[in-house]
C-alpha cells in the first residue's frame, strides 16, 4: 500500500469513528442512501449489488449513485438506482446512509459536514492492512461495508447489468450486418501495458478457435485498442469484426451477451461480460485475481504468480519476460475446453 493511500485509510477510518461516535442505523426506513464510487468500469461493476442489496432492504428508499460521468452510461436505466449525480454539486439535501465505496479527501469532508451514518471503504483496508487479514473478492468487500446498514442479509447476490431494448437493437445489427454467428469475444486491451497478452498470442489463438471449432472473433475495446486490434487482425488469412470504438458500455455489454464465451485482459470489459452471465477466461499479469477475478460461478482466469506479484503495473523486473506473457496459447485452448462444449 502506497504511503499516501495509508494516510487516507486512516483519516478515513477516523473521520467514520468520530461520525458515526453517537449514531446508530435507522430503526425507520431511510429515506435517502448515497452510494459514492468515483473509480473506473471494473470496480463499478464489482459494485453493482450494492445497488440491489440497499433496495431490497429498503425498497422506497431513494437510491443515489455518485460516479464518474462515463460510469454514468453503464448503469444509466438500472431498476435499483433512483438518481445518479456526476458530480458533487448535485448531491441536495440530506442523506439518511453514506456508502462510500472508494474514498478520498473530498468524500471525507463531504460526510463530515453531512452528518448521516457512514460506512466506507477506507475502514476496511485500513483495519485489513492493520491486523494482515485478507480483502477477498472485490464485490464481498463491498457488500461486507454496507453489511451494518442492512436490516436483512443478503446472500447470492452478483453483478447484474440491464442493457435497454436499444442497446439490444444495436448488438443485434451489428451482428446481422456482417452476418455473425457463433462468435467469441476477445478484448486484447489494458489501461496498463504489462496487463496486456502478446498481439501473436492472441492471433494464434483466433486460428485455432476460428479453423477448429468454427467460432467467428469479434474484438472489443475502445478507440485506444483498435490499432492492436488491426495488428492482430493483419496476421490473420480470414476476416474478424471490430466492435472497438463502436456503440456505447451498455451497447458491448448486449453485443457480448449473445457471445459463446469471452476471453480477456484483465480490465472492465472482463468484468461487464461476467455480469451478463457470459462464460468468461481472464488473463492475469500483474494483477491479483483473488480479488479482481470475473466474478461468478464457471468463470475461469489464468495467472503465472511470480516472487514480485503483487507489483506497481509500471515497473516489470522482467521486461524481456513479463507475467502475462508467460501464459501460453495452449493454457487458454485447456481452459476455454468447457466453454467450446
Amino acid at each position: 500500500m502506497l504511503e499516501a493511500e495509508r494516510i487516507l485509510f486512516f483519516f478515513s477510518w477516523l473521520a467514520g469513528y468520530w461520525i458515526n461516535l453517537f449514531k446508530r442505523p435507522l430503526k425507520r426506513e431511510p429515506k435517502r442512501i448515497l452510494i459514492i464510487r468515483l473509480d473506473e468500469l471494473g470496480d463499478m461493476v464489482t459494485t453493482l449489488p450494492v445497488f440491489e442489496a440497499f433496495k431490497s432492504n429498503y425498497p422506497a428508499a431513494e437510491i443515489t449513485v455518485l460516479c464518474k460521468p462515463q460510469m454514468a452510461k453503464l448503469i444509466e436505466g438500472h431498476p435499483m438506482v433512483d438518481v445518479i449525480a456526476t458530480s458533487w454539486e448535485q448531491l441536495k439535501g440530506k442523506y439518511n446512509y453514506i456508502a462510500d465505496l472508494r474514498g478520498n479527501w473530498k468524500s471525507i469532508r463531504f460526510a463530515l459536514g453531512h452528518g448521516a451514518h457512514r460506512v466506507d471503504r477506507g475502514t476496511h483496508r485500513f483495519i485489513n492492512r492493520l491486523f494482515k487479514r485478507e480483502q477477498g473478492h472485490e464485490v464481498e468487500l463491498n457488500l461486507r461495508i454496507i453489511k451494518p446498514l442492512l436490516r436483512q442479509p443478503v446472500v447470492g447476490l452478483k453483478p447484474r447489468l440491464y442493457p435497454s431494448r436499444r442497446n439490444q437493437q444495436q448488438a443485434e445489427l451489428f451482428l446481422q450486418r456482417l452476418l455473425i454467428e457463433d462468435f467469441v469475444v476477445f478484448h486484447t486491451g489494458a489501461r496498463k501495458l504489462l496487463r496486456r497478452w502478446s498481439l501473436q498470442k492472441w492471433a494464434e489463438l483466433a486460428v485455432f478457435l476460428y479453423q477448429r471449432h468454427e467460432l467467428q472473433i469479434v474484438f472489443a475495446g475502445g478507440q485506444e485498442d483498435e490499432a492492436d486490434i488491426r495488428k492482430i487482425q493483419s496476421k490473420l488469412p480470414f476476416d474478424t469484426y471490430s466492435f472497438a470504438g463502436q456503440g456505447s458500455l451498455l451497447d458491448y455489454a448486449a453485443l457480448v451477451s449473445k457471445a459463446k464465451f469471452m476471453v480477456g485482459n484483465e480490465s472492465g470489459p472482463m468484468h461487464i461480460a461476467a455480469a451478463m452471465d457470459v462464460p468468461v477466461l481472464a488473463l492475469f499479469g500483474p494483477g491479483q485475481p483473488d480479488i479482481f477475478a470475473p466474478y461468478g460461478p464457471g468463470n475461469k482466469y489464468l495467472h503465472v504468480r511470480l516472487a514480485c506479484n503483487p507489483c506497481d503495473q509500471i515497473h516489470c523486473v522482467y521486461p524481456d519476460n513479463p507475467c502475462i506473457n508467460r501464459i501460453e496459447v495452449q493454457d487458454v485452448l485447456r481452459e476455454v475446453k468447457a466453454f467450446i462444449g
